[in-house]
């Protein structure tokens, strides 16, 4: 049975972080919130599950309170989901066979130094509930490309003598690959310090204004994807005439019609998707099968029995 993990933490950045290296690695990132108990427990395959909502604010300790930014669940059959409102937890999803994380994420009441505004930034992947370390952002107006390299490594953009336009992008493949995976770019989030609900951002711009400071993710999720047949990849080959000669004139098969199918021993070996028949030989074994049948039937009658009748007898068709 697949694992349920819930984990309480926050985001604790309050001005530039290393991203690159990063040096908080547990809890995908995050910093555990003391008091608030992660647990672990077994779900079963096939069932709904829905997190209960989760406390608006919280005082851990002396001298931090943390409010409620968003909970992610990843793991579930739907793919990763979502809610931004304490109160109002993710649908219901579908418990499948991999572990099922629930990630309640909050920011800490104020931040930021005198004198010091930006905007702090940082990628989640919310399909496996980690932080991502790959580059992620261009920044504009940024003629010496320095604002795009800090934002990348330190989190951080700092705006107090100019508003910028942060674009996320697909996290670049390099020597801090979080996850071997194509990530694509889902929705901007604004962690909305000090009052909840998180504010959602429309399109991959995000854009604080000159003196502002603004907590944001960008959330990604991992690309689907797509499996094909092996005679799709090798359907505009330069071997493909050769080995299939007239095949190119349907996309569907890679062959006109059953009649010219599988000719030879290498051909059978190969067949509709590699299983090992082609549809002569899988229609001569059905034949092959019929005429035993109906042997059995003779012999059962000779006894006074019977086996299957002929009106009772499915009929084997050549299809095309």
């Amino acid at each position: 049975m697949p694992t349920l993990t819930i984990q309480y933490v926050y985001f604790g950045a309050s001005g530039p972080h290393t991203r690159q290296p990063r040096s908080t690695t547990s809890y995908g990132g995050f910093t555990p919130i003391p008091g608030l108990g992660a647990g672990t427990a077994w779900l079963i395959p096939g069932t709904p599950y829905q997190p209960p909502t989760a406390p608006l604010t919280y005082s851990p300790v002396p001298g931090l309170t943390v409010n409620f930014a968003f909970v992610n669940v990843c793991g579930l059959t739907q793919g990763p989901l979502n809610s931004f409102v304490a109160s109002t937890p993710p649908p219901p999803g579908t418990v499948g066979t991999a572990p099922v994380l629930v990630n309640y994420v909050y920011l800490p009441v104020g931040g930021g130094g005198p004198g010091q505004t930006g905007a702090v930034i940082d990628a989640y992947n919310e399909t496996v509930g980690t932080l991502v370390d790959n580059d992620f952002v261009t920044v504009s107006p940024d003629p010496s490309g320095t604002l795009t390299t800090e934002a990348n490594v330190d989190g951080w953009v700092n705006t107090t003598d100019s508003g910028y336009t942060i674009t996320a992008d697909h996290p670049n493949i390099g020597p801090y690959l979080a996850d071997p995976t194509n990530l694509l770019f889902d929705q901007w989030v604004d962690l909305a310090t000090p009052t909840p609900p998180t504010s959602l951002i429309s399109g991959a711009n995000l854009t604080p204004g000159q003196g502002s400071t603004v907590y944001a993710l960008a959330f990604y999720k991992v690309a689907p994807t797509t499996v094909k047949p092996p005679w799709r990849e090798k359907l505009h080959s330069k071997d493909w005439e050769k080995e299939y000669p007239g095949s190119k004139e349907s996309t569907d098969s890679p062959y006109k019609s059953p009649a010219e199918g599988i000719k030879g021993p290498k051909e059978a070996g190969e067949g509709y998707g590699g299983y090992g028949y082609g549809v002569e030989e899988i229609v001569g074994q059905l034949r092959e099968l019929n005429q035993r049948l109906s042997q059995l039937e003779a012999d059962a009658a000779a006894k006074g029995t019977a086996f299957i009748k002929p009106q009772d007898r499915p009929e084997v068709k050549r299809q095309r």
